[in-house]
């Protein structure tokens, strides 16, 4: 990936982040990039107020843990099965409503891995 020069590339990395194609080390690198470069006083990106405002607010709809949810749902594992369509492992101690319309909670097992478990 290019490096960011500007306020149109920083929104280009982070609409790809949300939408899924740039995830994992890829999501995690652009996203602390960004970060720094919005904390830095230098203003590498040389972003006005309102830029940085929506740069500020586009970085954190898709760097929680929630925006991993918003896309899980597109994926074919997670359409078929009973359970919530969301990742265990992300969303352990939570109660969600399955596929199947019954309510779920995702507990951690002796290895600490999360899998829904029906309540």
């Amino acid at each position: 990936m290019p490096f960011i020069r500007n306020y149109n590339g920083a929104m280009q990395i982070l609409s790809e982040i949300g939408t899924g194609t740039c995830k994992g080390s890829c999501k995690s690198i652009w996203a602390r990039n960004i970060k720094y470069a919005l904390k830095t006083k230098t203003n590498p990106l040389g972003l006005n107020k309102q830029q940085r405002k929506n740069i500020t607010e586009k970085l954190k709809s898709v760097s929680g843990k929630n925006a991993i949810n918003q896309h899980s749902k597109t994926l074919k594992k997670y359409k078929t099965r009973h359970s919530p369509p969301y990742p265990a492992n992300e969303n352990c101690n939570k109660k969600m409503k399955g596929n199947d319309g019954l309510m779920y909670i995702s507990k951690q097992n002796k290895n600490n891995i999360c899998s829904w478990k029906k309540i």
